[in-house]
């Protein structure tokens, strides 16, 4: 499919927009007395929307844009409802949970989510074991983001599948590594106004070129009457899975490192409240806007060879020039916005939590700036020979790497904030067991035993053991338990 000039020209001319704002962050951040608080928490300094928009776009990534809409184009109706645990997303993450930990991190000096477990806890054996956790999680869903930008790419730039892997591998490094945490928020509330108004402008403009939503569904029943009634095509979604997605992608998102760490960045408790409220809106806006424009593609487009190529098909044939290159930007904006912050939690792991608490504690200045700039690059050089040979849905590795950071990490945020009884040990055990079970379920010809997500089955077992081996372990301190609950 041929590319307009003036498509690419647009295309081109915001991604260059965003490097200028990634470059006028590092003036912002070069003289800053702490680069650790700068670099990766931005200073405690962000308002709502900033926060809203960095949450969000953390949380919505390139799947968001590719590997949902491919979903919903293959399985129809049903999977709204495996989507439905995205809409109390913003409830949970900020209202729930987010005023504690965000004062916690503020009087402990937290910037990464290791870092929060190893002054709850005062753990450095619980901080090593995130630290890992967030590298094999983490590595994976980036992974799936670098496999969005490349099916972007093959389809608007016409690059080989390979080709487009390397581009945008040195182009994620170099912008992450030179902007910080702070030219990512700076460049979310660009990315987050094009990715909400893109999804909107797709959704009415498919919707119409398929005859309403009435036609849509009849023609929907005349392909597959399965893609109009649960469970879906090749029982998608019975009962228990719909039961389990719910806490992949709605409860387990308090558990993601490089999204709960944005309440880190927050300046105040009420910028996290009126944080909270933007992003339930902003999310449900974007899932339904997408829902609706990929059931239309399935009625004007029956069959396609990739499904995660589904969105930047329907916008080069279906819309303008000039909006083309916009609305392509906004699933590359959700890829790049995503993979910012999960290479700052990653890199933030290998510098804060491996090199800076256990190999070198006097690391100077100058020391830790370099380690943070070199993990980010090879982090990204790794991520790219790993994403060579892609799943075929681009959600099947997402929905393993969230599932992966929640197993570990949902039960010791929830029990060790929430819980005085939650020991050093039992925290540990709890971020173990849960990592250890996901893994295993996974390894197995069946991983949902009685039809549960291994989520599920990580989750209570984590739970479990958390509370068992608390309740037979020495406690923290009572002065410092006070400090956090009193």
């Amino acid at each position: 499919m041929r590319t307009s000039p003036v498509t690419f020209f647009v295309f081109i001319l915001y991604f260059g927009l965003l490097i200028a704002i990634s470059i006028y962050a590092w003036y912002r951040r070069k003289n800053a007395k702490n680069f650790s608080e700068e670099y990766f928490v931005g200073g405690r300094s962000f308002g709502p929307w900033l926060v809203a928009f960095i949450w969000a776009t953390s949380w919505t990534s390139g799947g968001t844009f590719i590997g949902t809409p491919a979903i919903y184009y293959s399985m129809g109706w049903t999977a709204l409802l495996w989507q439905a645990g995205a809409g109390v997303l913003g409830m949970i993450g900020m209202l729930a949970i987010g005023r504690r930990i965000a004062r916690f991190a503020s009087d402990y000096g937290c910037v990464t989510l290791p870092d929060l477990f190893v002054e709850r806890f005062k753990s450095r054996l619980m901080g090593i074991c995130a630290a890992l956790s967030i590298l094999i999680f983490g590595i994976a869903y980036m992974v799936s983001q670098y496999v969005a930008a490349a099916r972007i790419l093959e389809t608007f730039a016409g690059m080989s599948y390979f080709w487009a892997i390397v581009f945008f591998a040195v182009v994620v490094g170099v912008y992450t590594t030179v902007g910080g945490i702070r030219g990512v928020a700076y460049n979310t509330i660009l990315q987050g106004l094009l990715m909400l108004g893109g999804s909107v402008a797709i959704a009415v403009v498919m919707v119409r070129a398929a005859g309403g939503l009435a036609a849509i569904t009849e023609t929907l029943r005349g392909l597959d009457p399965q893609l109009l009634v649960p469970p879906g095509p090749k029982n998608f979604l019975p009962l228990p899975t719909a039961f389990s997605t719910f806490f992949v992608l709605g409860v387990a998102v308090i558990a993601q490192p490089h999204v709960v760490t944005r309440i880190f960045t927050v300046k105040d408790m009420y910028s996290l409240k009126r944080a909270g409220a933007l992003i339930s809106l902003i999310t449900l806006v974007w899932f339904f806007s997408l829902f609706a424009s990929a059931l239309a593609a399935r009625a004007l487009i029956p069959s396609i060879d990739v499904p995660d190529r589904i969105f930047p098909t329907i916008v080069l044939q279906y819309t303008g020039d000039i909006l083309s290159g916009l609305l392509l930007s906004a699933p590359f904006a959700a890829v790049m916005s995503t993979v910012s912050s999960l290479i700052l939690s990653t890199s933030g792991a290998i510098m804060k939590d491996i090199y800076q608490r256990n190999i070198n504690p006097n690391a100077s200045p100058a020391t830790i700036r370099t380690i943070s700039y070199v993990s980010a690059v090879a982090i990204s050089l790794l991520v790219m020979f790993l994403a060579l040979n892609p799943p075929r849905f681009l959600q099947d590795i997402v929905m393993f790497a969230i599932s992966g950071f929640a197993a570990s990490f949902t039960v010791p945020i929830l029990l060790g904030f929430f819980w005085k009884g939650g020991s050093p040990s039992g925290g540990l055990c709890s971020m173990i067991s849960g990592f250890v079970t996901l893994i295993y379920l996974y390894l197995q010809p069946n991983p949902n035993p009685l039809g549960f997500n291994p989520l599920v089955w990580g989750l209570v077992v984590s739970a479990v053991v958390m509370v068992a081996v608390s309740k037979v372990t020495k406690p923290n301190d009572a002065a410092f338990m006070e400090k956090i609950f009193g």
